[in-house]
């Protein structure tokens, strides 16, 4: 993860007059969100995540609007993302950033992507040294892997991530890193969420785009440090972050996303005919 400068966070339910003026005035807008934890609840079985009921709509109707471009950065693999999420006009990165698709365009880390044999072997090995593990799931993600641990025995927990660090770093390609009861494997490449981000504002955004990104895991602090001059939110928890601003919950970002379409002005007839809406 980059070395980020840790703070307390602003509660920004109580702040939104704090960044109005900049959304407000704002060419466009870059809206970036993590999957699992911030516009999905954390369940306790992955394949059973989708995106918050109150949250569809809103996200929807910015993804539709031309002063907006919505991008979905998750850890899951990008197809998952994106058949959870089901949103239109928006821009996908899965992996934690080693892939990305927007519109026609199409991106795969291409060291991650040299290493897919490697970690394969890698997950053999992780199955047999955790094979009579109750509640365990090892997520095949193509790029990286997911040691899902939540339910697990509690007094196997500590033991199940003592196994799968010794195992990954037996590899000197890979490393592994602990989320919200999720151990992520993956490779030691120069590439993460804010990298993905600030390729995403390069190659795909406007022009002077306000970026704002939310994210309520350790992975979205890389995101968090990347954006000097935009708006970053964690959401949940009460420990030290890179984010200037904070949101309780998944049912808080819905209430944000609901004030943001409201707070930026929507484009006039003659801008959305430019447009092509």
């Amino acid at each position: 993860m980059t070395a980020v400068q840790a703070q307390q966070p602003i509660p920004l339910l109580d702040n939104f007059e704090a960044i109005a003026p900049r959304i407000a005035a704002a060419p466009h807008v870059g809206l970036f969100l993590d999957f699992d934890g911030t516009i999905s609840r954390i369940v306790p079985v992955p394949q059973d995540a989708e995106v918050d009921s109150d949250i569809t709509a809103p996200l929807q109707a910015l993804a539709d609007r031309p002063e907006f471009t919505v991008s979905i950065v998750s850890g899951r693999a990008l197809a998952d993302v994106r058949e959870r999420a089901g949103l239109e006009n928006a821009i996908y990165v899965g992996n934690h950033g080693l892939e990305i698709e927007a519109r026609d365009v199409r991106f795969r880390e291409p060291d991650a992507e040299a290493l897919r044999r490697e970690l394969r072997c890698l997950l053999l090995q992780l199955k047999l040294a955790l094979s009579e593990t109750d509640g365990l799931e090892i997520e095949d993600k193509g790029l990286t892997l997911s040691v899902h641990f939540r339910r697990v025995a509690e007094q196997l927990q500590d033991w199940t991530r003592s196994v799968t660090c010794s195992t990954v770093s037996r590899s000197r390609s890979f490393a592994c890193r602990e989320g919200k009861m999720v151990l992520e494997v993956f490779p030691r490449v120069d590439w993460h969420k804010g990298r993905a981000v600030k390729w995403i504002t390069r190659e795909v955004l406007p022009s002077s785009p306000l970026l704002i990104y939310l994210g309520d895991d350790i992975s979205d602090e890389d995101a968090f440090a990347a954006i000097h001059e935009g708006i970053t939110i964690r959401v949940g928890g009460l420990s030290d972050t890179a984010a200037q601003y904070s949101l309780p919950d998944v049912a808080a970002v819905g209430l944000f996303l609901k004030w943001l379409d409201h707070a930026k002005p929507h484009a006039s007839r003659a801008n959305l005919q430019r447009a092509g809406r």
